[in-house]
């Protein structure tokens, strides 16, 4: 028998080698993230390891990329102005909210003591309010408030919460009515006497307490996490796997 020749090891094979390792890292990851009751903070730190491979590049979209710098959307900067043009800006206010915008209603301007009708001048107001009230909106939570002043006897409204109820169902039927939005999209709810945001011991308090709250709350802006199939191939079982992985957990840019 001829005398075995000796080679030196081109190391090729731990190309082999990683790509298994690689194989096998990616399919256990996909069986734990898709197990029941992961957290989040979980999902993130898993993630981690593929946006810092060279292999794999997760970027967002546009939309996500977009800072949030303070400022009210377009739509609810022009009610401001029809506000200020009307004379009503002293009896309603627009602040911008994480999920939107917050538009209190002062008492003064909706409705009469002790009543849920609303006054004709405050339908102004809401007709504009309803007019900005677009498709991007996801709900509308409306919130009747009072001060502690305890109900007359001759009232048809028993108690402060049946009174701030009452009243903030009127302004979800009249925006319901006035705005192109879904009716399962608004909601109507009371906190009675219980928030108050001013000192109920003067009648300057009592007057900001009476209010109305109208949340109008849009659909927040999802991180979309893509791959770039530049350094994997999307047919190989490891382009397939992350494929699972990222639109299982809602995350993957199609």
């Amino acid at each position: 028998m001829g005398e075995i020749e000796r080679r030196s090891g081109s190391g090729n094979w731990m190309t082999t080698y990683s790509d298994l390792v690689t194989l096998l890292l990616v399919f256990f990851v996909l069986l734990y993230v898709l197990t029941p009751g992961i957290d989040e903070s979980t999902f993130n730190d898993i993630m981690a390891y593929f946006q810092n491979s060279s292999s794999v590049v997760f970027t967002k979209d546009s939309a996500s990329e977009q800072k949030d710098d303070g400022t009210l959307r377009k739509e609810w900067q022009q009610v401001q102005s029809f506000l200020e043009e009307q004379g009503y800006s002293q009896e309603v206010d627009i602040e911008k909210t994480d999920e939107g915008v917050k538009v209190t209603l002062n008492d003064s301007l909706t409705f009469e003591s002790g009543s849920a009708q609303l006054l004709k001048r405050s339908e102004i107001v809401l007709e504009r309010i309803a007019l900005a009230i677009d498709g991007e909106v996801s709900e509308v939570k409306t919130h009747g408030h009072t001060d502690n002043v305890p109900i007359s006897d001759s009232s048809i409204y028993r108690t402060n919460w049946h009174l701030g109820a009452a009243r903030a169902v009127s302004v979800v039927l009249f925006l319901n009515r006035e705005a192109t939005l879904a009716s399962e999209k608004f909601e109507a709810s009371s906190y009675g006497e219980f928030r108050p945001v001013a000192s109920n011991n003067n009648s300057e308090g009592r007057r900001r307490n009476r209010r109305v709250e109208i949340y109008i709350n849009y659909e927040q802006e999802k991180e979309t996490i893509q791959i770039d199939a530049s350094g994997i191939n999307p047919d190989s079982l490891e382009g397939i796997v992350l494929h699972e992985v990222m639109k299982k957990r809602g995350r993957y840019g199609e």
